[in-house]
């Protein structure tokens, strides 16, 4: 059995409801973030049939838009596309995942999180291993190009020594 949320969502998408009712996403906080996962959920999983890989190359604000959903992201949101992900699937995306990260997100503090994730956690390699073969092409292949960019002028040992110090010592 389908949520209201979610009726109310399927009846603006068919266009038997024009839009979602004034003050639809601003009356109740608790509410509006569980209605707002349930129908992000509904979007990508129903709608979409996005997998994990999809949903990290091709989410967008446009996306959201054109799913009627733009006053969901603007007013809940803040129109961050991570926020409506994270209220939706917490903790399963990481914001430097996405095709396109918020304005001003690379600090040396988001890099040294992005890097020891993508070593560490998503391929697993050992210290050892990362000092072998640590290249801006590492970096590239796995969608940090614009922090490489950004913050290390294309160099892979500065990001490396950000995120691990004494790694080349």
């Amino acid at each position: 059995m389908k949520s209201e949320s979610i009726q109310l969502y399927e009846e603006v998408l068919k266009g038997t409801q024009k839009r979602f009712p004034r003050g639809f996403w601003v009356d109740d906080e608790n509410k509006n973030l569980q209605a707002s996962a349930e129908i992000t959920r509904y979007l990508i999983e129903e709608i979409l049939g996005w997998d994990d890989q999809k949903v990290r190359r091709d989410i967008s604000c446009k996306v959201f838009f054109e799913h009627k959903l733009k006053g969901m992201l603007c007013i809940l949101f803040n129109d961050s596309v991570f926020a409506a992900l994270n209220n939706a699937y917490p903790g399963k995306y990481h914001e430097w995942e996405l095709k396109c990260t918020p304005r001003n997100f690379w600090t040396l503090g988001n890099a040294k999180k992005a890097t020891i994730w993508l070593f560490k956690e998503k391929l697993n390699w050992s210290d050892e291993k990362i000092r072998q073969n640590v290249s801006r092409r590492i970096f590239v292949e796995n969608g940090l190009d614009t922090m490489m960019h950004v913050l290390f002028k294309n160099n892979a040992k500065d990001a490396i020594s950000n995120a691990f110090p004494d790694l080349f010592r």
